[in-house]
């Protein structure tokens, strides 16, 4: 069925739903943004490998990888590669902090020495991507969707993949999919075979054939509608018919979405560089949620990559999977800019917690202190906000300014991720979720 077909066909079934369905079908679902997208580093990153470098004391204590910092503007950073050695045993240069911040250091904002209180995973990965540990609480992406959702039937509202905090509360569905699952729902009459992922195959049904279904299916929905009298039923039937009618949002998704998938071994990327913990998967994710964007199908995505948990090998292992971080952020910003979403596109980058300040062997613990970076339009970049001591303890700064720090005990906090969340509700338009998710503490002016 070609798109033309499909819309025909959905305007004969609008007619026969004179209660929900009409104006689902008169008003095609189109969300206009903010737009939200979370990167999570799973496991624990390693902040002193990036953007809160320390330098070594005390027989290379706190790093052993490097014996000077760099600066850019207001950012320091460690002056290492981010290299992976492919199976051929060529080292293949992934990324650096350097070369991240000429490119995106203007529009950065650095938050370092968050206090994440806590060195479990579950609960580190809560409160970064919900601002409380409180167990019924939604994560941020979860909230932008809820909202949205209050008046558009959105196919996919929340697009995820598994290993992040991206609890819901049955408020709004979960999309796990990718471009192929996308194409075997918009297209159900076709039968997809070896064809390219977002594109339907043969027709196995004439359009004629798969209008009559519809229509026939439609008035099935209609009967039951008048025959039902218990809400919950009614509700039910309902939500099967808002279902239904989202299918031509997911065609026009599905539609968009490149017959090329990306990968990081694509020629603009990082040529030679293998699927290393499967950040293929993650790239991928990032493109669907980029076009759902675009689409209007799509208002928050959740992607968790990496190994960071690395009680073993933790300088080796940190850079192989942040070369492989950075690369996905990388091209989450570029592509925003090329598809022209980034005006209105929200990213996110955090992790669990950070690793301690001492070896264990070659490997690092969990440590509660960490850092979170941020981009968008309403967040004044170029900037780093709190800070770490050289034994990476949080620094205080100023409520009132939190660019200043502050000596202890003199008025200044300790950033917390609900200081986060706080601003994120603020630009994203989500405050009216404060009276049944309230954040503690106060709110102060990280964004800028």
């Amino acid at each position: 069925m070609d798109r033309r077909t499909f819309l025909k066909a959905a305007g004969s079934l609008a007619v026969l739903l004179p209660w929900t369905g009409q104006k689902a079908f008169a008003q095609s679902p189109s969300y206009k943004g903010p737009f939200l997208l979370c990167v999570h580093a799973a496991g624990g990153w390693d902040p002193t490998m990036f953007f809160d470098p320390k330098l070594p004391y005390e027989n290379n204590t706190i790093n052993r990888t490097y014996d000077r910092l760099e600066s850019l503007g207001p950012f320091s950073y460690a002056p290492i590669d981010f290299l992976q050695n492919p199976s051929n045993n060529t080292s293949v240069w992934l990324h650096s902090p350097a070369a991240f911040l000429r490119k995106y250091g203007e529009s950065l904002l650095l938050l370092n020495g968050v206090d994440t209180e806590t060195n479990a995973h579950p609960i580190g990965e809560q409160i970064v991507w919900s601002g409380h540990v409180a167990s019924e609480y939604p994560s941020i992406g979860a909230l932008l969707a809820i909202k949205a959702s209050q008046s558009l039937d959105l196919p996919c509202a929340y697009l995820v993949n598994s290993g992040s905090y991206t609890k819901t509360l049955g408020l709004v569905p979960l999309s796990q999919m990718d471009a192929s699952t996308i194409s075997n729902i918009a297209y159900e009459g076709y039968f997809r075979g070896s064809t390219p992922a977002n594109t339907p195959g043969p027709n196995l049904l004439s359009p004629q054939t798969s209008q009559r279904i519809r229509q026939a299916n439609a008035q099935r929905v209609q009967y039951l509608n008048q025959q039902l009298s218990l809400p919950e039923s009614k509700e039910a039937l309902s939500r099967y018919n808002k279902a239904v009618l989202a299918q031509s949002g997911l065609a026009s998704f599905a539609d968009s979405l490149p017959a090329q998938r990306i990968t990081v071994t694509d020629s603009v990327w990082r040529p030679g560089a293998n699927n290393t913990g499967n950040i293929n998967a993650a790239l991928q994710l990032a493109q669907m949620a980029l076009y759902g964007f675009l689409t209007g199908t799509t208002t928050s995505a959740s992607i968790s990559y990496g190994a960071f948990d690395t009680h073993d090998n933790n300088d080796q292992n940190q850079r192989i999977y942040l070369g492989h971080l950075f690369v996905l952020i990388d091209y989450i910003l570029t592509e925003a800019k090329t598809l022209g979403v980034s005006d209105s596109l929200y990213v996110i980058v955090g992790s669990d917690f950070g690793r301690t300040n001492r070896y264990s062997g070659s490997g690092k613990d969990h440590w509660n202190v960490t850092s979170l970076m941020a981009f968008g339009p309403n967040i004044r970049g170029n900037r780093v906000v709190g800070a770490t001591d050289d034994d990476q303890h949080p620094a205080y700064v100023n409520p009132q300014n939190p660019s200043q720090r502050l000596p202890k005990n003199s008025g200044g906090i300790v950033l917390k991720p609900w200081h986060v969340h706080r601003e994120l509700r603020r630009v994203l338009g989500l405050g009216q979720f404060d009276t049944h998710y309230g954040l503690l503490d106060k709110s102060i002016p990280l964004f800028g």
